[in-house]
């Protein structure tokens, strides 16, 4: 009798695509876990200059689209210097792209360097012109190298620092790289008295701090480029700069300024500058994208098929599809642990989010398991872990729940521009950008706003009432 049961539960295992569960001992199940989890790295972007990193990518992943060979192409095509914008959604592979497009141009005979500006700048303040130039200032001297005849870029950002008239007797710097960067970026995070004279010596004299800042660059450029080489500058992150609870719009205004009314001194003469901005900032500045080059946009994986108004979001196979490819590229052996229903639901529940279904597999990985394949109960855990809080206003509620249904933004009244930036940074309401963008509620909350949000019509219509 027991070999008959064993045999109805290998074939209701076959018939289910789940792998059979052979007999391994506790440390041979930890051994696999621990080598899946640390295989993920979901929070870590692809070094394309690392050959390992570089097998580990996958083509296609976007779909059809791909945004950065357009980049790529206007770049070299570009004489002299230039700004160019990169957008997209979180967590669709912004970082790795760009180390990507690092490689590529530095292959071709550029001056490439990538600065992530998330170690340099206090992502929860305000971001003023003097801070972020400062910031990518020495974000970009910290991956420079020149010959020893020449004076060291870390003693020339110090000299800038003395000719704009910044007092630096209290920090001490170093021209060492090692002991600059550290300073550096422990003052531009952490030091409110050191910003505060950076943005002092900025008042004092505009045009003086900005003329300095471009004949430093134009000199670390000719130092860098001795042959006539495209000097680029990768600067990413800049999205992150986003501010949290009630700084969150004091933050977004100040990107705004630094975009909008100063950003021509973020362009520098000789030099292609690419910057990594949310695309909620180009959304609602349209100026700003009329005088700059290419705007480069970076869609989400698309595991949702573009639906028409009022219809529901249908699973786009090929985008999951993709997302399966992403996990086994990470761990070839990934259906020892997880059954194909389970991986799709997994990147169902991301939206497409790259780094949010990455970790989905992680958490559900860390439970507690004693057998393989992962229970159901493990994913659903997992997938509450990285589903948005459900502390809501009644109003919002119901206008997530009119977007979901039209797939527009629904603005109106006090649910402004800012509301959905808001919610679209917590993912609550995630923007597609297979066609036209197009929104809808995050996949793991989008039953509970729709029954939430028809429960409040129901006890508005009793009582009469607009509940808030």
């Amino acid at each position: 009798m027991s070999q008959l049961g064993a045999a109805r539960r290998s074939l209701m295992r076959h018939n289910s695509g789940m792998p059979e569960n052979l007999p391994m001992s506790p440390e041979a199940l930890e051994t696999l876990l621990s080598e899946f989890t640390n295989a993920l790295r979901a929070d870590e972007a692809l070094d394309w200059s690392n050959p390992h990193d570089r097998s580990l990518y996958v083509e296609g992943l976007h779909g059809e689209s791909r945004p950065l060979n357009r980049l790529s192409r206007d770049i070299r095509r570009t004489r002299g210097g230039g700004v160019w914008f990169f957008t997209g959604q979180p967590g669709s592979g912004k970082s790795t792209e760009l180390l990507r497009l690092r490689q590529e141009l530095s292959d071709k005979g550029s001056k490439t360097y990538y600065c992530d500006l998330q170690d340099w700048l206090n992502l929860n303040e305000p971001v003023t012109l003097s801070s972020f130039l400062v910031a990518l200032l020495a974000s970009w001297v910290d991956q420079v190298k020149l010959p020893s005849t020449v004076s060291t870029p870390g003693q020339r950002l110090i000299d800038f620092f003395t000719k704009t008239g910044l007092d630096l007797t209290t920090l001490q710097l170093s021209a060492d790289a090692g002991l600059l960067k550290t300073q550096m970026q422990w003052a531009m995070q952490t030091d409110a008295n050191f910003r505060q004279k950076l943005e002092k010596s900025l008042r004092l004299n505009v045009s003086s701090f900005i003329a300095q800042a471009q004949v430093f660059v134009s000199e670390l450029k000719a130092d860098l480029c001795p042959d006539g080489q495209d000097c680029i500058v990768l600067a990413d992150s800049v999205e992150k700069i986003r501010g949290f609870g009630e700084r969150e719009n004091a933050v977004y205004a100040s990107l705004q300024q630094l975009f909008v009314s100063e950003g021509r001194a973020l362009s520098f003469p000789g030099v292609h500058m690419v910057y990594s901005v949310s695309a909620f900032l180009l959304e609602q500045n349209h100026d700003l994208i009329r005088e700059t080059g290419l705007v480069v946009n970076m869609p989400s994986v698309h595991v949702l098929k573009r639906p028409v108004q009022g219809a529901s979001c249908d699973d786009d196979a090929g985008g999951l599809a993709a997302m399966q490819r992403l996990l086994a590229q990470r761990f070839p052996a990934w259906e020892q642990v997880f059954v194909p229903d389970q991986v799709r639901r997994m990147a169902q529940g991301s939206g497409g989010d790259l780094r949010d279904f990455l970790r989905i597999v992680r958490i559900a990985l860390g439970t507690d398991i004693d057998s393989l394949p992962v229970a159901d109960t493990a994913i659903k855990e997992a997938m509450d872990d990285v589903t948005p809080p459900r502390v809501l206003l009644n109003e919002h509620i119901q206008w997530m729940a009119r977007l979901d249904t039209s797939h527009v933004a629904e603005l109106s009244g006090p649910i402004d521009a800012l509301v959905l930036q808001h919610y679209l940074e917590t993912k609550h309401v995630q923007a597609y950008l297979n066609g036209e963008t197009w929104y809808a509620v995050h996949p793991l909350l989008r039953t509970w706003i729709h029954e939430r949000a028809k429960a409040l019509a129901i006890r508005q219509a009793a009582t009469g009432a607009k509940e808030v």
